[in-house]
């Protein structure tokens, strides 16, 4: 069965679910510890597997970790000598080594997998990992087992990954302490990665192959290895013909992949960790050729800094990574910190480029300016999930640019993220690279903020947030949402975007989460909308608004936002010398109730349309109901406890309206749904959103020319207007 055109019944023989009848626990209730707090509130958040109900020991480290070697002992030392949390963490660190050290380094000799099979096949959440459970896989969501093959080889590739990264951390721990029972560890799990790479068997790919399962994976695992190698190259646990074995069985046998590997795709999040590999084995074992293609004057970092971030016609950025997903762009900025450190150890002629350099500090500043009041993030593009994206998850990042970039304008963040988790410092990332102590907490944005180059702007105004998104759709882990909105508010997120679950379960409802229809947004034709949309942002302006425009197919589409706390109106214009299907969508969570007198039973055809389609992306929505109206239309959404959702719209012709059911991330966390669609060569949609936690105080709406008139409780009229 192909899924590019699953159908809904499709998905329900496929899973033995339906949208529907997946009812999400609270998740107050799931947990693999039985946790009773939100994902988002478990603390310290440090994911392994980027689960929310995975935590793990200190010497496992952050994944996406930020990778270094021997060029952090001497900070590391300071800071356990002079610092008493310091001195806390490498107390707490060997206490978990005596564990880990009880039992071998663990590095399965399978083929190792790709990490986005490690997900549920039914509900899309991450799958718990356990080292000693290699033939079982708890999805935390519905309480039960999953096994296939491929789930088996995603879990040898984390295990190799964890067991590295504890590698890592009890080489840091042999460089602190000097005692040779660290040294001796890591050794064993070097020799046993020497046999590993023997396995050619395992590889995958032509022309470029990886022994783990893709050149970005290989990347990594060199990375990480030749810090390891640096931080006990000099311990008596290793033989001269150890030595020798490492150098020619490991780095040189690989190396030849990763230079062919960055001369034939210099961009991207891939090259970024290529990049990293090139520069760590390049500075153990003094090679020039390698370490010139990470960070030489035409390749490597510099092409990186310079050709892969967002930027406007000037050639200015403001920081956000250009594959359009902000997961991505976190990813992106572990190895180019590598490089950044590396750079300063070879004292590369690279290094002094300051202009370079203050590309890399926007990448760091570019998230802060979207974040909501509880520091989520949005999940533009590929992979995350709405309710657990966080900027403290990434705090690691943060240690590094308030010890390393520049303390004044990120140590405030810094302090932020942890005075809002409560969080203890003391990760590997903090002893590396933070400052000794925090500063006084701040430099959250509490205005309304904008990132030019990205065409991303953020209303806010109190605890209410509106995002609102424009720009070029560029493909690949980008999606074409353009012109999107989305919606948090009094600490909830509301009206999200979904991001993406891992990979391998897309195959059942990729061309969902990656389609224009699971976004808040408008639509032609029920087809995907790849445009490019220009921003005219006037969110400093007392009467904060935006407009964005873009041109697909002769169909002309505009979005103009009128941002009023707490009314979000939105005019919203379509227009074409031919006749289209136009459509728009929005998505909240919750059920959604759409009640108005004047509504009548729509019919399979309205306007001479066809019924909605029930395949492709369009069969993750259920528990359909579709009227026409020639009036206003009103929904709300019970979002959570004591907060809601109201929302009225008016056309300026007849419209279907579809309320229905919209899969989630993870997919039980469904979002109640509204589509609107009218056929014609024009279009114009007036809508008032109303994040509330009573009832909503608009009784009207009213289109006018350029603008909206709101009617509110109490005989009160608000008129938004461009001009």
């Amino acid at each position: 069965m192909r899924f590019d055109a699953i159908t809904r019944r499709e998905f329900i023989a496929l899973t033995g679910l339906s949208i529907a009848a997946l009812s999400i626990p609270s998740f107050s209730s799931v947990s693999a510890a039985n946790s009773n707090k939100n994902p988002s509130e478990l603390n310290p958040y440090r994911p392994y597997t980027l689960s929310p109900y995975d935590k793990g020991m200190v010497i496992e480290d952050a994944w996406p970790t930020i990778f270094f070697g021997d060029e952090a002992i001497g900070e590391i030392k300071r800071k356990a000598a002079e610092l008493d949390w310091a001195k806390q963490s490498i107390e707490r660190m060997e206490k978990e080594a005596q564990s880990v050290m009880s039992t071998p380094p663990q590095l399965p000799v399978e083929q190792a997998g790709w990490r986005h099979d490690f997900y549920s096949r039914i509900t899309g959440e991450h799958l718990l990992y356990d080292s000693a459970s290699p033939d079982k896989f708890l999805d935390p969501l519905t309480g039960k087992y999953e096994y296939d093959d491929a789930q088996r080889r995603a879990w040898a590739l984390l295990t190799h990954e964890r067991t590295f990264r504890m590698m890592r951390s009890l080489g840091v721990l042999y460089g602190v302490t000097g005692d040779e029972k660290y040294a001796r560890w890591v050794a064993d799990g070097m020799r046993l990665a020497v046999e590993y790479f023997k396995h050619d068997e395992f590889a995958r790919g032509e022309g470029i192959s990886a022994l783990y399962w893709q050149p970005l994976y290989d990347a990594a695992m060199l990375m990480i290895l030749a810090n390891i190698y640096s931080l006990t190259k000099n311990s008596s646990a290793y033989t001269k013909e150890d030595a020798q074995a490492i150098r020619t069985g490991i780095f040189e046998k690989q190396m030849d992949q990763m230079l062919a590997f960055i001369a034939k795709y210099p961009g991207g999040n891939m090259s970024c960790y290529v990049a990293g590999a090139l520069a760590c084995a390049g500075r153990v074992y003094d090679r020039a050729d390698w370490t010139d293609a990470a960070m030489g004057e035409s390749s490597g970092v510099r092409h990186l800094l310079t050709k892969c971030l967002y930027q406007d016609a000037d050639g200015k950025t403001d920081g956000l990574w250009h594959e359009g997903t902000m997961f991505y762009h976190f990813y992106s900025m572990c190895p180019l910190v590598t490089l950044l450190e590396q750079a300063k150890k070879l004292n590369a002629p690279i290094l002094s480029d300051k202009e370079l350099w203050g590309r890399f500090e926007e990448m760091f500043a570019a998230p802060i300016q979207l974040v909501d009041e509880k520091l989520r993030l949005p999940l533009i593009g590929d992979l995350g999930a709405p309710r657990v994206m966080n900027l403290a998850a990434y705090r690691h990042l943060y240690e590094y640019a308030a010890g390393q970039i520049n303390p004044d304008r990120f140590g405030p963040a810094l302090a932020e993220i942890y005075a809002r988790t409560g969080a203890v410092r003391g990760e590997m990332a903090a002893l590396a690279f933070g400052p000794d102590e925090l500063p006084k907490p701040g430099g959250i944005p509490a205005t309304s903020t904008l990132l030019p180059a990205g065409n991303i702007g953020v209303f806010r105004s109190g605890s209410i947030q509106a995002l609102f998104r424009a720009g070029n759709y560029r493909g690949g882990h980008d999606h074409p949402d353009r012109l999107q909105i989305t919606l948090s508010a009094f600490g909830h997120p509301i009206s999200p975007d979904l991001g993406t679950t891992g990979y391998s379960i897309l195959a059942k409802v990729k061309h969902y989460y990656r389609a224009t229809v699971a976004h808040n947004t408008l639509f032609a034709d029920e087809k995907n909308i790849p445009g490019k949309a220009k921003l005219d942002w006037r969110g400093d302006q007392k009467d904060q608004c935006a407009r964005a425009e873009m041109t697909v197919e002769g169909i002309k589409y505009r979005r103009t936002v009128f941002f009023a706390a707490p009314y979000i109106v939105l005019l919203d214009e379509y227009s074409s010398d031919e006749e289209h299907r136009f459509g728009w969508v929005y998505h909240a969570f919750g059920d959604v109730t759409v009640s108005q007198p004047n509504l009548e039973a729509g019919s399979r055809e309205f306007m001479g349309m066809p019924a909605l389609h029930e395949e492709g992306a369009f069969a993750m929505l259920t528990d359909r109901f579709s009227a026409e109206t020639s009036g206003p239309i009103n929904a709300s959404w019970k979002v959570a406890r004591g907060v809601n959702l109201h929302l009225m719209s008016v056309a300026d012709k007849p419209v279907e309206v579809t309320a229905c059911k919209s899969a989630g991330n993870p997919i039980p966390d469904y979002l109640g749904c509204v589509i609107l669609r009218s056929a014609g060569k024009s279009l114009r949609i007036a809508t008032v959103l109303e994040p509330s936690r009573v009832a909503g105080t608009v009784t009207a709406v009213q289109l006018q020319e350029d603008g909206v008139e709101i009617a509110l409780k109490g005989a009160m009229k608000k008129t938004f207007r461009w001009s």
